[in-house]
């Protein structure tokens, strides 16, 4: 594959999705986090886990090598690495946040005059605005979903930057330095986060952008917000309760479903914790759960689950919308494309685009070709 117009303009890794871990979790975490042209720093990182705490352990490891080494750039993206598998109840996450924050700034001086705060609920969103030259073709605003920072995805903003539009990325309520620092938990009114951005920065027409289950959150915002006069869900997440409850398996799904829908918060508690102890990825997403929602239980954050869907917000989408998807997606399942797809009867427009294995995008966010997925979105702002 020849390279694509933004693979050229950012720091992003060849097309390909790797085979660094055996437990399809994992492998992705990896071949998410990981840096150009490190691959087998990767693989041997790989090569070395078993559970959380070795995840821990190896990057940390070679986040202090780096940081010493004085590579402030990848010992920042190996301490966000490191942070992602740590319980929120251990202080060895807040540390390893802090070491990345501060390196990733150290290492981009140029984007701390980029940093702008934006009040809200009486607190504030931590956001980025990154200028183009010139006058601006048009303002983008971005946010992520369940488990990321702004920062990690700031060569999309400077992509879309250099490409002369205005780029607003903010960490919303539940993500990254605004529930670090400020402890917002998540809402699933994402109008509400979207809103005090537009309002405080004056923006009257924006393309919003959400990545991951900012997909879901992006299309509800842009159902009670007028002036989003383009959304893209980077990529598709019609129900997030299901692809959480799904994971286990079909009978897990159903019985969660059952419970949650009766109210039965005692006997959801007590499932979840079995499943907790035996599978890693449940205990993680759980506890992640929990701590980006706010929540004082699993049951809790099960049931505030429930609002995370965009069936009821979708025939209000007036806007033109793009929804994307990998095809072989591990955490959404491809059947919710096709029924978000369907859904969009009123928009202006409705743009679907499934990405392939052939093309390396097949995964959950096109990890494996995010240069590709960066070259769609443009090019289809570009056309609306």
């Amino acid at each position: 594959m020849a390279p694509s117009t933004a693979q050229s303009a950012i720091a992003v890794q060849a097309p390909g999705f790797h085979a660094f871990h055996a437990d399809a979790n994992i492998n992705y975490q990896l071949n998410r986090f990981l840096i150009a042209g490190r691959e087998n720093m990767f693989r041997a990182i790989g090569h070395q886990l078993s559970d959380f705490e070795d995840w821990q352990t190896e990057f940390l490891a070679r986040a202090y090598e780096c940081e010493a080494a004085g590579e402030l750039d990848v010992a920042a993206q190996l301490y966000r690495a490191a942070e992602f598998f740590i319980s929120p109840r251990n202080p060895e996450r807040r540390r390893a946040y802090e070491r990345f924050f501060d390196l990733f700034y150290r290492a981009h001086p140029e984007l701390v005059a980029a940093r702008i705060e934006i009040p809200y609920a009486g607190r504030r969103l931590h956001a980025l605005r990154i200028r183009t030259s010139g006058v601006a073709r048009g303002t983008i605003v971005i946010h992520a979903g369940f488990d990321a920072y702004i920062e990690e995805f700031v060569d999309i903003g400077r992509f879309f930057g250099a490409a002369g539009y205005e780029v607003v990325m903010f960490d919303g309520p539940g993500q990254g330095t605004t529930l670090m620092r400020d402890g917002l938990p998540m809402t699933a009114d994402w109008e509400k986060p979207v809103t005090a951005t537009l309002d405080h920065l004056g923006i009257a027409d924006a393309t919003l952008l959400g990545i991951s289950l900012g997909g879901c959150l992006a299309l509800r915002a842009a159902a009670a917000e007028p002036r989003i006069k383009r959304v893209i869900a980077f990529d598709v997440m019609l129900d997030f309760f299901q692809c959480v409850a799904s994971r286990r398996g079909r009978i897990a799904e159903a019985a969660l479903t059952w419970l949650t829908q009766r109210g039965r918060p005692s006997t959801i508690n007590t499932l979840l914790q079995v499943l907790m102890r035996h599978d890693l990825y449940t205990r993680w997403g759980i506890e992640q759960g929990m701590h980006a929602f706010g929540a004082a239980t699993p049951a809790d954050f099960f049931d505030q689950l429930r609002h995370y869907e965009t069936r009821s917000v979708s025939p209000r989408l007036t806007q033109h919308v793009l929804v994307m998807a990998g095809e072989e997606d591990h955490f959404v399942p491809i059947y919710q494309y096709h029924e978000q797809m369907a859904l969009l009867a009123n928009a202006r427009s409705a743009t679907g685009r499934i990405f392939t294995r052939a093309e390396n995008g097949h995964a959950h966010c096109q990890i494996g070709n995010l240069p590709l997925a960066i070259d769609v979105m443009l090019k289809w702002v570009q056309a609306h």
